[in-house]
């Protein structure tokens, strides 16, 4: 299968054996183009969404049509590899834990930066964005930017890693995390 019920049933114990810890984690969902290997995909996505709903304290949300767009138009990648998009992935992970991993004056531990994030329980799905993404093995691209430049072309639809709408331009928070 693709992984979705063992993880979520696994999610679900670790919440139970421990109730008072934070759980975060990075769900990456199936496409929705219908092109897939694995028949039951959408079914495995919709079920493990109750366990996520209910035992985890915040998702940090992918998409694999996200996935798939941002390597074509932003890293100039025809047709991605497992290689590549979990490239992808990992990289949004370093940098979104990286001040969990050294500690700096704001958002040193994982309750201060769920706290910030999530206003209520049910809303603790987070979209996520990296600009500028460079993975492994690809061309350095040197480009002088500022912050405020950063900080625009994280809110651009091309650089969110969930297909959803987002033309309104409202977000309950936001998370800058800039690596200087």
């Amino acid at each position: 299968g693709t992984g979705s019920g063992f993880g979520s049933y696994l999610l679900e114990q670790l919440s139970d054996r421990y109730p008072k810890k934070i759980l975060q984690t990075y769900s990456v969902f199936p496409n929705d183009s219908g092109k897939s290997d694995v028949v039951v995909q959408p079914y495995n996505s919709v079920l493990s969404l109750k366990r996520l709903m209910l035992n985890v304290d915040s998702v940090v949300v992918i998409d694999n049509t996200s996935l798939h767009r941002i390597a074509d138009q932003n890293l100039q990648v025809e047709l991605a590899s497992f290689e590549e998009t979990n490239s992808i992935i990992s990289t949004v992970m370093a940098a979104s834990t990286s001040t969990l991993r050294y500690p700096g004056y704001m958002n040193n531990n994982l309750v201060g930066l769920i706290a910030s994030l999530v206003p209520t329980p049910r809303t603790h799905f987070l979209m996520t964005s990296f600009t500028p993404l460079q993975i492994s093995g690809q061309k350095k691209r040197i480009q002088k930017t500022s912050c405020l430049d950063v900080m625009r072309r994280l809110l651009q639809p091309k650089n969110i890693m969930v297909s959803c709408g987002t033309k309104g331009g409202v977000y309950v928070s936001i998370l800058d995390i800039v690596d200087a």
